[in-house]
């Protein structure tokens, strides 16, 4: 008996144990939930909640001294948010991750593909910190326009904000308007997410923050986080002021002057060999090892971090016929193809790559070639590349090996190489860095001895020391051309430090022109237009080790307002700042919100364009009342129909061309061309492919007093145009020669759209 009582007591803590470990998660099951009632979880998981409350802590697996219990954070979620009563199966889970103890909280509608509802809840502060809500929207928003805008949007968030975080209202500052954009036609997945971040000593906390999302088609509440650091926040007093920190990021050289290569040259025409020639664009950008050019505040030097730490972020030939003589007829090929053809002749054969491979590295007679490739390798500038792949036999003794190698195709250069073993030596002595770094360094000026008078060693960021205990030292020498780094083209180097000798290598030179230095901005005023544009501001980060969250610290970094608008680098000529493609960012698409649309038939209309990218030729001006252009037309059409992305780099030429194959538009006209009413019902009629059935004339009755003004065969689109609601067009005459303004042209597209 007494044996009997030991094991029950002994119970109750290990099987706690196994819950908080998630080996038995707590699982309820309910037909309908109601706040009202509540939930209790009863049987042995509450007696062993209850337990572990009276006890003293024994350990992490114990939930800490009482909180928040269950049904307090289930309670809690429902009097926030509302849960879909389809809804009906409920798990729960508790979760200990870095000292941080949660409820875990879901919801899921039984259906297949049902949707689901989670939540967590901070069991010792009592604060939802996270909620995700999904729900299939195939119903009656699919194809729909968004009914909600973001100011809309954001009125919604703050209530909820408001009623979750009464006592942090005045330690959040909402961030500037989001940059996302919104299609005029989705389905009904796209949400608004509003963003507060935390302000300490009147100074931002970026990383700490709530943050709310808000379906952009029903008003409904998809998603909300808070992230709020517990660990102790510097005091401002002894920081350096905003002087001495722009001192520190010049004379620290955090803005580097760098030659850029464009990501996107990628054709092998003439034409593109001499676009991948001027690819090169000399660039100013803060430098590798600058961490976003911070500078510590309190000890005034460009900001570090210790090996291990990271900075915590709350936040991929058709062969011709036999002739009648029995011999091959040939079929004339095209300048491009007879150009690969020759292009191809030229190449060195697989055995000879193979060859190439051999000088440099030992290939096992275990190792069997199972793959080879001769393709084109699109980078910077295209090269014809072999890839080789050998790998082990199943069951080798001597464990898993394979090595993988690109040889260029032309000049039979070995381009990279990665040597693999599941054995790994053992009992040797391992080589220091330094005696690895010359291995490597003796390997490269025998593989490329010219071109590794070129290079420069990289040193790790922020001269942070290499630890020397490791399986493989790896070493990156960056491309210098006049003086100035090329970090994307270089080598890097691994060796094995117990065999010394070399597993990894990797070599990239683009065949590009570098535009010399003539003309390019000082060291001093590139640092003045980034400066300009991204002036040093006071702002606490936050330290992570280990996977957890640790110190945080005070820094001065560049400005950043809206993350999508932010770039690290400026052009070396203009000082506008670029984006990843070496563009204007000011180019970039982004939504717009226009001042002069208010008290217009169309404002909706318009709305709904402007945030998903469409119409911003004038920037956040309408100017609703000037006739549109075809090009502006077609432009807005694209965009709305098929997203921004894709259209923004469509030429006039582009335009009319993508118009012409889609059969929107059949007549011969330019960009900067005016149209009238008659000709804008043609085109949205084409887009919406009703063509056909507005060619069958006599099925509709004349809609307008003015019918004999219309052009031949234009009287079914006009029809149409009027009995879907497309136009905007008063009274008993359509006027079809009168010019259309941008604010008809915005109503018909979106009308146009809705009616599909």
């Amino acid at each position: 008996m007494k044996k009997r009582k030991i094991m029950s007591k002994l119970a109750v803590p290990v099987a706690l144990a196994l819950l908080v470990q998630s080996a038995l998660p707590l699982t309820l099951t309910a037909t309908e939930p109601n706040p009202a009632k509540g939930v209790s979880i009863g049987g042995f998981a509450e007696r062993a909640i209850s337990e572990a409350q009276d006890a003293p802590a024994d350990g992490n697996l114990l939930i800490s001294e009482k909180k928040i219990t269950l049904e307090e954070a289930i309670n809690l979620v429902k009097k926030h948010f509302e849960i879909p009563k389809e809804h009906t199966k409920f798990t729960s889970g508790y979760n200990w991750v870095n000292d941080r103890e949660t409820w875990s909280l879901e919801w899921v509608n039984p259906k297949d593909n049902g949707g689901s509802f989670n939540a967590q809840v901070d069991v010792v502060s009592g604060e939802i910190i996270y909620m995700s809500s999904y729900a299939p929207r195939d119903g009656y928003l699919k194809g729909d326009t968004p009914k909600y805008s973001y100011e809309e949007a954001k009125v919604i968030a703050e209530k909820l904000v408001k009623s979750l975080l009464p006592e942090r209202m005045n330690e959040l500052q909402l961030e500037a308007e989001s940059s996302q954009l919104v299609p005029v036609i989705g389905y009904g997945y796209n949400s608004h997410k509003i963003n507060w971040y935390r302000v300490v000593n009147g100074i931002p906390f970026p990383t700490n923050g709530v943050s709310v999302d808000v379906n952009a088609y029903d008003g409904t509440i998809t998603g909300y986080s808070l992230k709020w650091s517990k660990e102790s926040i510097p005091s401002p007093a002894k920081a350096i002021d905003k002087v001495k920190a722009q001192e520190v990021f010049t004379e620290k050289g955090l803005l580097e002057r760098q030659y850029f290569l464009k990501p996107d040259v990628r054709i092998l025409d003439s034409s593109a060999q001499d676009e991948a020639k001027n690819s090169a664009k000399v660039i100013y950008k803060l430098s590798d090892a600058s961490f976003g050019g911070m500078i510590d505040a309190l000890t005034g030097e460009p900001f570090k971090l210790k090996a291990g730490e990271w900075l915590y972020s709350g936040n991929g030939i058709e062969r011709g016929g036999l002739g009648n003589d029995g011999v091959a007829a040939k079929e004339e090929l095209s300048p491009q193809e007879q150009a690969e053809v020759d292009e191809t002749a030229k190449l060195i054969t697989q055995e000879q790559a193979i060859a190439s491979l051999k000088k440099w590295i030992e290939i096992p007679e275990n190792l069997v070639l199972r793959y080879a490739n001769l393709s084109v390798n699109y980078g910077y500038a295209p090269q014809r590349v072999w890839s080789l792949d050998w790998t082990s036999e199943d069951g080798d003794e001597s464990g898993y090996n394979s090595i993988y190698a690109t040889v260029n195709a032309v000049t039979g250069e070995v381009l990279h190489f990665n040597i693999y073993s599941s054995n790994q030596e053992q009992g040797k002595k391992s080589l220091t860095r330094a005696e690895a770094q010359k291995i490597a360094e003796d390997f490269l000026k025998k593989i490329q001895p010219n071109r590794f008078q070129q290079v420069k060693y990289s040193q790790l960021d922020n001269g942070q020391t290499y630890p020397e205990n490791q399986i493989n030292h790896d070493f990156r020498y960056v491309r210098i051309v006049n003086d100035t780094p090329v970090p994307t083209n270089g080598f890097n180097v691994s060796v094995d430090s117990k065999t010394g000798k070399v597993t990894a290598y990797y070599m990239d030179f683009a065949s590009v022109s570098f535009p010399s230095l003539a003309g390019i901005l000082t060291q001093a005023q590139g640092e003045n237009a980034f400066l300009k544009g991204r002036p040093l501001e006071l702002k606490y980060v936050q330290i992570s080790k280990d996977g957890k969250p640790g110190e945080i610290r005070l820094v001065y970094e560049p400005r950043m307002e809206n993350n999508s608008k932010v770039s690290n680098m400026i052009d070396g000529t203009t000082g506008e700042f670029l984006d990843w493609q070496g563009k204007p960012i000011k180019e970039q698409p982004r939504p717009y919100t226009f001042n002069d649309i208010e008290g217009n038939f169309a404002e909706k209309e318009i709305k709904l364009l402007g945030q998903a990218g469409a119409f911003g030729e004038y920037d956040d001006k309408f100017r609703p009342a000037e006739n549109i252009t075809l090009g502006s037309l077609l432009r807005a059409m694209f965009i709305a129909k098929n997203g921004v992305y894709g259209v923004e780099n469509m030429s006039d030429e582009d335009l009319i061309k993508e118009a012409q194959k889609l059969g929107w538009l059949q007549e011969k006209l330019t960009t900067k061309d005016q149209l009238n009413r008659e000709l804008l019902a043609k085109i949205i009629i084409r887009m919406l492919e009703l063509e056909k059935v507005a060619q069958v004339e006599g099925m509709f009755q004349v809609p307008y007093e003015d019918a004999a003004n219309f052009s031949e065969g234009s009287l079914g689109y006009i029809a149409l145009v009027k009995g879907l609601g497309i136009m905007n067009v008063e009274g008993e005459n359509f006027q079809p020669k009168e010019m259309v303004t941008r604010a008809e042209a915005a109503y018909a597209i979106v009308k146009g759209l809705i009616s599909r």
